[in-house]
């Protein structure tokens, strides 16, 4: 499995509207799909999704700023994708959101005809060579406006739900798929998310890669292609609402020497942090404010290296309070 590879969360997001079985508004329904989707809901008995009636659909797109993206083709930065992302601040990642109609019945089946092309601000690139890579989520649209609602990191509730992300994220999955976008020549960062797939023709395709033990293979789809979105009851997909993207890599580091004990009343956790910084190493995951929902946008990694740029490595004297293993430098 590549660092850009399966499991790994994405960002952005083209909000997808469900009008009913057959039913489509606006100019759009004049034009020829470029890409349709297909599939079922599959349920699981931890999943509550509230009203069916009110269940929907969005497309995630992956979506980074230029310096990350930059950095992420030149590929000479130490610890891979992981520090690249550092070049950028948190408040750079955005989600951008555009309309889309889809005929659908949920919560058993959807089609999702894509005949509009996406904003400059859902790709990567530049103008002569755009790129853009999308997955499907599914979400209780608390409010019926039709659209996403994204949360604060102050809130603590979110009108809307996400209750599902399309299938082959799971850590046992063999198989995961990407709704591909192509607008001019093909941008560099393409062969470093697929290192193993053919090239996209212009504008929609769906790539499906396929893990095996020693090996990927990686098959190019196009017209109409069927995929299956998983309901389940996650926090993880639940904080995809969130303005912060929920990715480990953008939590905020301390020295847990000079930071001192977690305040009282947060909630902690010991785990790794990003694999290519830390490895087997654990940090403490703490979070000052339990009560609002976007967990992982208030989390702080208190460690006991200085894992980018090597600094300081407190390993051989931990503070008296730390509650986690420590590795041995």
């Amino acid at each position: 499995m590549t660092t850009m590879g399966r499991g790994f969360w994405k960002w952005g997001l083209l909000t997808l509207a469900l009008v009913g079985c057959g039913g489509v508004l606006g100019d759009e329904a004049e034009d020829e799909p470029m890409l349709t989707l297909e599939g079922t809901l599959q349920n699981t008995a931890s999943s509550e999704l509230g009203s069916a009636d009110r269940l929907r659909a969005a497309l995630l797109w992956d979506t980074w700023p230029k310096a990350v993206v930059d950095c992420i083709v030149q590929g000479t930065t130490p610890g891979g994708f992981a520090n690249c992302q550092r070049l950028s601040p948190k408040s750079s990642f955005h989600h951008p959101g555009v309309e889309v109609q889809v005929d659908g019945r949920f919560p058993n089946t959807f089609s999702m005809p894509l005949r509009r092309l996406p904003e400059p601000g859902a790709l990567m690139g530049e103008e002569g060579s755009w790129l853009g890579v999308a997955h499907v989520l599914a979400y209780v649209d608390g409010n019926g406006n039709r659209k996403l609602d994204r949360v604060s990191n102050e809130a603590t509730s979110s009108t809307d739900i996400v209750v599902g992300f399309q299938e082959g994220f799971s850590e046992d999955s063999t198989e995961t798929s990407s709704i591909v976008y192509r607008e001019g020549a093909l941008h560099p960062i393409f062969n470093k998310m697929f290192p193993n797939c053919p090239e996209v023709p212009q504008g929609y395709s769906v790539l499906t890669v396929r893990y095996t033990s020693t090996s990927e293979e990686c098959f190019l789809k196009t017209r109409k292609v069927d995929l299956n979105i998983i309901l389940e009851a996650q926090e993880a997909f639940q904080e995809l609402a969130c303005v912060q993207p929920n990715a480990l890599v953008l939590i905020d580091t301390v020295r847990a020497s000079t930071q001192g004990p977690p305040p009282p009343g947060s909630t902690q956790r010991c785990g790794t942090y990003v694999y290519a910084a830390s490895r087997l190493e654990q940090v403490l995951y703490v979070n000052p404010h339990p009560e609002r929902f976007c967990s992982t946008a208030n989390t702080v990694a208190y460690t006991l290296r200085d894992y980018w740029d090597g600094t300081w490595d407190d390993r051989d004297s931990p503070p008296s309070w730390w509650p986690c293993p420590v590795t041995t430098p």
